[in-house]
């Protein structure tokens, strides 16, 4: 939810946010079956460079409208936890003026 919730509020502007769900039986990043939920949005996306500090705690991308909104910086740390701890992967892509990619990709175990 907390990745929905900030398409809407960071990224959407009126915009459509997509939620799209696939699956892999030999994932490139998970070596084997897995399932991605991505959530997607049309918003004014952000510089790369920020990327790899997005999951730190308290770490906010310092912009007028960013300030305005508030937020304490805590929730893409604690949805990489919650995801790391499932054994998955968030993975983040963004260009400015183009949107964003917010990817959750966990294993996918077989039936037995």
């Amino acid at each position: 939810t907390n990745l929905i919730e900030n398409a809407i509020k960071y990224g959407a502007g009126g915009k459509e946010v997509r939620i799209t769900l696939a699956t892999s039986e030999n994932h490139q990043i998970m070596h084997g079956p897995s399932v991605s939920v991505s959530v997607i949005d049309n918003g004014p996306g952000f510089d790369e460079i920020h990327i790899p500090r997005l999951t730190e705690r308290f770490y906010r991308i310092e912009t007028p409208r960013s300030r305005e909104m508030g937020g304490t910086g805590l929730g893409l740390a604690i949805v990489k936890h919650i995801i790391n701890r499932h054994r998955g992967r968030l993975r983040i892509r963004s260009e400015l003026g183009s949107g964003s990619v917010f990817e959750v990709i966990l294993p996918r175990f077989k039936e037995e």
